[in-house]
Formats: structure tokens, C-alpha cells, sequence
């Protein structure tokens, strides 16, 4: 699912994304960014076929270094996460599914929020700070 994704969201949003970044609070499997200014947006991307409790485990640690976070589950075994929505509501973490090519679909879009740690935050900004890559349309997946 990871590789196909990863198609997916460089031809839906651009190549302003890390993945599997070590050394910050987990290791999301896609982190896209946005910089305005002197400022960036973080918004991670935690991938599971079909285990949403662990992917929202995962998820909830990434808003120590996003503004948003998002679970990605296979669409065939998202009836479970879906009948639990109101637990992504509750702690703020996007659900959404992906099905190939072009079949992604957000159940649930959280608020933006400032992440947790300025530290892990500023980690993140140093890592891709020299880049001149250019998002193409990352607002879908943000809430502004």
C-alpha cells in the first residue's frame, strides 16, 4: 500500500513530503509540508492495511511534530475505524482511506492545531528548510 500511495499523493499534492522520518516522537510513513513565509504546516500520514487502533496509537504521537495527523487505512477493512469515528473525533487524528490509483477518501478532517513539541517541530523544519520544492494542493488535507 506504501509505495502505491506514495504515487498517489506526489501526483495529487507534489514531492513536499519525507518519508519515514527518524528520529522524531514514531516514524510516520509520509510527512507533507507546506511552508508560507517563514512558517511550515505538517501534516503526517500513518498507513495501516487494517489495524486502526495501532495506527491511531502511532498517530496520536505525530501531533507531538504536526499540525495534522492522519490514519490511512485499506479500504476493504475500514468498517471497523469507521464505526469508531467518534474516537478520531475525540482526539483530533483525520481517518482516511485509500484504495489505489486514485481512490482516496477523508472520513474525518481534524482541526489544525500547533504540534506538541517546538523541539521535534523545529527538527522537522531544519531537516527540509533548503528545499525550493513547491506544493501543488496540500489545502484538501489541511483545514484552512
Amino acid at each position: 500500500m506504501s509505495k502505491q500511495f506514495e504515487k498517489f499523493i506526489k501526483s495529487s499534492f507534489g514531492n513536499t513530503y519525507i518519508k519515514e522520518q527518524q528520529g522524531l516522537f514514531g516514524v510516520p510513513d509520509f510527512i507533507f509540508y507546506e511552508k508560507k513565509n517563514e512558517d511550515f504546516a505538517f501534516v503526517s500520514f500513518e498507513l495501516k492495511i487494517k489495524n486502526w487502533k495501532r495506527a491511531a496509537r502511532q498517530a496520536f504521537r505525530h501531533k507531538s511534530f504536526s499540525n495534522v495527523t492522519y490514519v490511512v487505512l485499506g479500504s476493504k477493512y475500514a468498517n471497523p475505524a469507521l464505526e469508531n469515528i467518534n474516537f478520531f473525533k475525540q482526539y483530533n487524528i483525520g481517518l482516511a482511506t485509500y484504495a489505489g490509483e486514485n481512490y482516496f477518501e477523508i472520513h474525518y478532517k481534524p482541526e489544525i492545531h500547533e504540534p506538541y513539541s517546538d523541539h521535534l517541530k523545529q527538527k522537522l523544519i531544519e531537516t527540509i528548510a533548503k528545499s525550493r520544492i513547491k506544493t501543488k494542493n496540500i489545502k484538501p488535507i489541511l483545514d484552512y
